[in-house]
């Protein structure tokens, strides 16, 4: 079962469990019942997910996480000056606002992102559109985090910008 300070914290919570799923107080009765050898059923846990968290957990954890974050940090200046230096202007103005795992570009000359998506995704790279309803098509998504920043013997991240300036070529603007 749970320690009992645990327990204690659980009996003394003022806000309720996030997760229905993972609320003590659903779970309680089934975990006595069970220790009393009477079997019940609350629900099954999504045991493909616990284990996914498992493991990336475990990744994450494995080193620094300060390296870590650095890494993010050091991928996400390189792919911005890089996405700079093809003509893009980021959403995200100042640089204390722009993400690291993500950058956020506005498409040039009236672009939109229905054009230029499936032609980066033919070449094997998934970019994001917008998600913000007034320019959703003005603007495309590069996530850059996990494993494509960390492992040194990938290079997703110079295929992606790669790709990018390919992809604007396609539709007629020229990336220097």
């Amino acid at each position: 079962m749970y320690s009992g300070r645990a327990m204690e914290v659980f009996k003394t919570r003022k806000t309720p469990p996030a997760s229905y799923f993972a609320s003590f107080k659903n779970w309680l009765p089934i975990m006595q019942n069970y220790e009393a050898k009477k079997p019940s059923y609350f629900a099954t846990p999504p045991t493909q997910l616990i284990n996914a968290l498992h493991t990336a957990l475990t990744q994450i954890l494995s080193g620094s996480l300060n390296e870590r974050f650095a890494a993010h940090r050091e991928a996400s200046q390189r792919i911005k000056k890089t996405v700079t230096s093809y003509g893009l202007k980021q959403l995200a103005e100042k640089p204390e606002n722009q993400a690291n795992g993500m950058t956020a570009m506005y498409l040039p000359n009236d672009l939109e992102a229905p054009e230029i998506l499936p032609k980066i995704l033919n070449r094997g790279v998934i970019f994001a559109g917008g998600l913000h309803k007034e320019i959703a098509a003005k603007y495309i998504r590069f996530g850059h985090m996990g494993v494509s920043v960390i492992d040194p013997k990938r290079d997703d991240i110079e295929k992606a910008l790669k790709v990018l300036k390919e992809g604007l070529g396609d539709v007629g603007y020229k990336a220097e």
